[in-house]
């Protein structure tokens, strides 16, 4: 009888560690993994108490496609980020960073930063692109891209920071906003 309940006790400690180690885990942009604690973070509720997820920058970024015409984008991976702008991919569950060729200013970034503790340092990263960008030497080579420029800020929400240079900035912003809130 001890041996039987102690048996039982045993089975229903492996079932609960067998199911608490699925939870928690899933793929991100360039194979960067998320918390649960991050996807709880992203989702919201709304009045009527559904559950809302947040879309993925991918997801949010094929929206903004779907809605604008954009000039032909690169979207950078983990080393042009590096390599470029010093941000660490590590350092993010997930992200999108797509910039226009030398002609266009257009930038989309959305960046799902990992842990709340990094998001004041990778904005300083994002904060030096913008100020790249925004400098005179560009703005004289951009002389007609200089308004979108200028009026570009980089926005947060939650853990999720975000930086739209074009000149439907407004629109595509409002597409990021309801991404990240789920709708």
């Amino acid at each position: 009888m001890k041996k039987r309940v102690v048996i039982t006790l045993g089975l229903v400690f492996a079932t609960m560690m067998i199911g608490a180690s699925g939870c928690g885990v899933s793929s991100g942009q360039g194979g960067n993994a998320q918390t649960a604690e991050n996807a709880s973070a992203e989702s919201s509720a709304d009045n009527a108490g559904v559950q809302k997820t947040a879309l993925k920058p991918g997801e949010i970024y094929e929206k903004i496609k779907a809605t604008y015409t954009l000039p032909e984008m690169y979207e950078a991976d983990a080393d042009w980020l590096m390599n470029y702008y010093g941000i660490d991919a590590g350092m993010l569950s997930d992200y999108v960073f797509a910039e226009a060729d030398e002609v266009h200013a257009d930038r989309v970034i959305i960046l799902n930063v990992a842990d709340s503790g990094n998001v004041a340092e990778v904005e300083e990263k994002l904060e030096a692109v913008l100020g790249q960008l925004s400098s005179q030497e560009m703005l004289d080579y951009l002389p007609d891209q200089a308004d979108i420029i200028t009026s570009a800020r980089i926005k947060q929400e939650g853990n999720t920071l975000y930086l739209v240079i074009s000149p439907d900035a407004e629109g595509i912003e409002e597409i990021i906003k309801s991404g990240l809130l789920g709708e």
